[in-house]
């Protein structure tokens, strides 16, 4: 068909990580640039991302249990065997 390559620009997640921001208006930071482009690449690849989803997944366990317990005041757990967060001994919802 004549087309060309839709390929992404090489580059390092190393030279990145040094202009991260911290303020509250960060609009698009170039870390979060880089992982949605690694995941792209990884689509259309079929190869394996930096991080593994376990890691995504243990990370918004991490959140929610932050969360819950801002939110209680509660001592805060993660029940492995429901997959529920617990605070006061109760599942914890929003």
């Amino acid at each position: 068909m004549g087309m060309k390559a839709n390929l992404l620009p090489s580059m390092s997640l190393n030279d990145l990580a040094a202009k991260v921001t911290t303020d509250a208006n960060t609009g698009s930071d170039d870390l979060t640039v880089s992982h949605v482009r690694n995941w792209m690449e990884c689509v259309r690849s079929r190869k394996q991302p930096n991080a593994p989803i376990e890691a995504g997944y243990n990370h918004s366990i991490a959140v929610i249990m932050s969360n819950a317990a801002y939110r209680t005041g509660q001592k805060v757990t993660f029940d492995e065997k429901t997959q529920e967060v617990m605070a006061g001994g109760k599942a914890f919802t929003y």
